[in-house]
């Protein structure tokens, strides 16, 4: 990495827990010049303005939450396993993501909406991406012989990641981890009674 390669990540890394807790549009400049410990003209130096940085923050925060998940699934051999896992990651760390202002897509999805086109584009990269990642591992279970033939993988994809961010919403607007945790074990019931073979 080059120097202003470094800089822009340091920049990137400090700011997006402020804009995951604080939203995009909330964020202000003088959060993130005290946060990154520049000065205003320092940050704009490296990127053209505030949505820019936005931008940055949350890929880069979904990135994080992304490897995460990336490794727990890989620690499954089976196809049925990995979606549980998948799913249990979300309440295994609960407490952790709430720490850091929650879910970045769930608040980027919400924050977005109606004031940031850039942003909500992303954000329904983002969803796809996830939406992707979960019907390739139902694909390669039923090429596998490991979840039941007649599964429509995208329909499934789009159930789980309902079911996960509609739990992690009420529990967080809540504060009660029982709305995520009931979504979760209806994960873990289709998959063990619909999916696995």
């Amino acid at each position: 990495m080059s120097k202003a390669e470094e800089t822009r990540y340091f920049i990137i890394k400090k700011s997006a827990p402020i804009f995951n807790m604080h939203g995009y549009k909330g964020t202000t400049m003088s959060q993130l010049t005290k946060a990154i410990n520049m000065t205003k003209g320092a940050i704009y130096g490296n990127f053209i303005d505030k949505d820019e940085i936005a931008l940055a923050a949350f890929d880069y925060n979904f990135a994080e939450i992304s490897k995460k998940i990336e490794s727990v699934v890989r620690s499954k051999e089976n196809a049925c396993d990995k979606l549980i896992a998948f799913a249990n990651f979300y309440l295994d760390e609960f407490q952790e993501i709430s720490r850091k202002g929650g879910c970045p897509l769930l608040n980027a999805a919400i924050d977005s909406d109606h004031t940031h086109p850039p942003l909500k584009e992303r954000v329904a990269e983002a969803i796809n991406s996830w939406v992707n990642t979960v019907s390739r591992i139902v694909y390669s279970g039923i090429k596998h012989k490991q979840i039941n033939p007649i599964t429509k993988p995208e329909q499934f994809a789009s159930v789980f990641v309902s079911l996960i961010e509609g739990g992690i919403m009420l529990s967080k607007a809540t504060g009660n981890t029982i709305h995520l945790s009931r979504n979760i074990d209806q994960i873990i019931n289709l998959v063990n009674a619909e999916l696995r073979v």
